[in-house]
């Protein structure tokens, strides 16, 4: 009989940067992952961690731990893969992996003599000589089913590189670049590893529906984790810098590390500029009040407004820690506002607030792809004005500096959320969500009934 094997503690941290564990699971596999004895205080602080967590009291969570990844392929290659045999007696390719999806869709055009990008049944489609001079001995019934189904897969691939591409904005947003850190780049030391998978999973906690601010990622526990790394000559600082842009992080880097991280940041600056830009245009968003209105993808803004912040404060760390700052003299762009609801806003106001200062700033300034794209200047000085005409500290606020990631938050246990309202029960949490509750439209009927009756 096979011997069962104990799964290895730092790969385990490892999985969790794509996932969305809770910080109390990830501290439970970090108590299990650090070599013994460690610091009384650390060893306290993980318990206190662990001991709160509601899906521990419960036995289970209503909050999914992953994110929604993209939709694959499988079902429209396996029909292509059967109609190619059935129709053609032309055996496809067997590989499902995405990076083959274009060649096997290359392939499957060739089989019937099909332009890449054209799917016109008007103009595009063989007619019975054409088909024949490519040598095509089939029925136009089973030329039009060919025809249709290399459409499909053509206008699938698209949508799935959309959603792959959202899907990696998503992780970019939530955990900075933690998700693509490989096993490797962990070097088995699990002190590493159990800082970069603790605070990413802090940064990746879902918002609250609140004005008083969200929980700050950098905790007593992280803090400590980053303490035992900082003892710790084997500690892979590479690795921290992918979540952690701290200054005394990046010292320990080399001037090529930080170029390579700088030249990702800036790349992704760049790539969510041109998708800020499309969103904005294609939906018609109000750039001064950044309110939501009927119309609005208010998901897809947020979500680029979120990234565009991380990569920004990262990208800026690795300025100031490169000594490049005569650089935000030429070009700095500012911070993205996030759309926020009306009822958000209404609560702001009833609570003797206004539009936030932030937001007074960014009206003031040319947006993100004007400046990327070299049609408006935005230097750190034209920054600071803004800042002082909106009575804005425009150093506190993160807008000419990048955040000192030096203030240690107190954690409090991962709350059960319906649209960012918490519910400490997690199955009255999992009732309220199938009702639709608080996702600003009518409960659905079925299950308002069954809770309340007819």
């Amino acid at each position: 009989m096979r011997p069962m094997t104990t799964p290895d503690p730092v790969q385990a941290l490892h999985e969790t940067l794509v996932r969305r564990d809770t910080p109390e699971t990830v501290a439970a596999l970090i108590a299990s992952a650090l070599p013994s004895p460690q610091d009384r205080k650390l060893t306290a602080e993980l318990q206190r961690i662990i001991r709160g967590s509601g899906a521990r009291r419960f036995g289970w969570s209503s909050m999914a731990s992953v994110f929604r990844a993209p939709d694959r392929m499988d079902r429209q290659i396996a029909k292509a893969r059967e109609l190619a045999q059935l129709f053609l007696d032309n055996a496809l390719p067997e590989s499902d992996d995405a990076d083959a999806l274009d060649s096997f869709i290359a392939r499957f055009n060739v089989l019937i003599g099909k332009q890449p990008g054209r799917a016109s049944f008007k103009h595009d489609r063989h007619n019975r000589q054409a088909r024949g001079a490519l040598g095509l001995d089939i029925s136009r019934r089973r030329y039009v089913k060919l025809f249709r189904v290399a459409a499909r897969l053509e206008r699938r691939l698209a949508a799935l590189r959309r959603e792959e591409s959202r899907h990696r904005l998503v992780l970019l947003g939530k955990a900075a670049l933690a998700p693509d850190l490989t096993l490797g780049d962990l070097g088995g030391h699990a002190q590493t590893a159990a800082f970069v998978a603790y605070y990413a999973a802090r940064m990746k906690l879902r918002s609250e529906f609140t004005i008083s601010g969200q929980q700050q990622p950098f905790d007593h526990l992280a803090a400590a984790l980053l303490g035992l790394c900082a003892r710790d000559t084997r500690t892979r600082w590479y690795a921290i810098a992918h979540v952690f842009p701290r200054d005394d992080v990046l010292s320990h880097l080399s001037d090529a590390e930080k170029g390579q991280l700088l030249g990702r940041w800036f790349d992704i600056l760049n790539e969510i500029s041109d998708r800020l830009e499309a969103a904005y245009r294609t939906t018609d968003i109000d750039l001064a009040s950044m309110i939501v209105k009927r119309g609005n993808d208010s998901s897809t803004w947020n979500l680029l407004a979120t990234a565009w912040n991380r990569a920004r404060d990262h990208w800026m760390a690795l300025i100031v820690a490169l000594g490049l700052e005569p650089v935000f003299e030429q070009m700095l762009p500012g911070k993205v506002m996030r759309l926020m609801a009306a009822d958000v806003a209404y609560w702001h106001r009833s609570a003797g607030g206004g539009i936030h200062p932030d937001t007074l700033v960014w009206q003031a300034l040319p947006k993100p792809w004007e400046v990327l794209h070299g049609e408006m200047k935005c230097t750190r000085e034209k920054v600071e004005v803004a800042c002082a005409e909106k009575d804005v500290d425009p150093i506190k606020a993160g807008w000419t500096t990048p955040r000192s990631r030096r203030a240690v938050a107190s954690a409090k246990p991962t709350p059960e959320l319906v649209h960012g309202v918490t519910v400490n029960n997690p199955y009255f949490a999992s009732l309220l969500r199938d009702m639709g509750a608080f996702s600003g439209k009518p409960p659905r009927k079925r299950f308002f009934d069954l809770l309340f009756g007819d």
